[in-house]
């Protein structure tokens, strides 16, 4: 394969062109399924990437930035109740002083002083959305008052994630159409430099 095919490959524009082939709809449908594992609580789930190319489709006009966010906050509330319903069950099977270890007290003390907002202050921190999904029925939560919140607050997150990807996808294909040459030259020079310095470096004898 020669350079000019290679670099077809791997452009930019090669890459959208494959992206306006799929349909949006399987795109908004498997950025929500992200959403749901995300909105359980599971950790280092990449709905960044799917979001991501959610925007690009928005910036082709091939979908709409509400039905990117209606998609993605949809999938995440639906993930919030899983969770919620999950953490409930298996909290409820536990002995009370493991419950009381695992943090229930602390999310029972979070209500008390924040009533049912803390749901959506919650979702905008990792520390305790996690605890919070998953202890919030077993500190006496009611499902109608979480699903209500939770709704507020996966909506608001997901638009929030999804509107800044959009533009920074928007902003990136504009920089890059611009200044590509001059970052694929500046990359190439930068591992050079990597590669002459890793090559000088003397190995070291141990010490006897």
């Amino acid at each position: 394969m020669d350079l000019h095919a290679l670099s077809q490959v791997f452009s930019l524009d090669h890459f959208l062109h494959w992206l306006n082939t799929l349909n949006p709809l399987w795109v908004h449908v498997v950025n929500a399924l992200l959403l749901v594992a995300e909105g359980i609580g599971l950790p280092g789930i990449p709905f960044e990437i799917s979001m991501l190319a959610s925007g690009l489709l928005v910036h082709q006009h091939q979908t709409t930035l509400l039905e990117s966010v209606l998609w993605g906050g949809l999938g995440n509330w639906v993930g919030n109740l899983i969770g919620f319903e999950l953490g409930g069950r298996i909290m409820n099977r536990l002995p009370e002083r493991l419950r009381g270890s695992m943090g229930v007290p602390e999310v029972q003390r979070w209500m008390a002083r924040s009533g049912p907002w803390v749901v959506i202050i919650s979702r905008w921190f990792g520390a305790i959305r996690t605890p919070f999904i998953l202890y919030a029925k077993a500190a006496g939560m009611p499902l109608r008052t979480y699903a209500l919140y939770s709704l507020l607050g996966a909506l608001s997150w997901t638009a929030a994630w999804q509107i800044g990807l959009w533009y920074f996808g928007s902003v990136f294909i504009e920089l890059w159409h611009r200044y590509q040459w001059y970052v694929i030259g500046g990359g190439v020079v930068v591992g050079l430099i990597i590669w002459l310095v890793m090559s000088r470096r003397k190995p070291q004898t141990p010490a006897s």
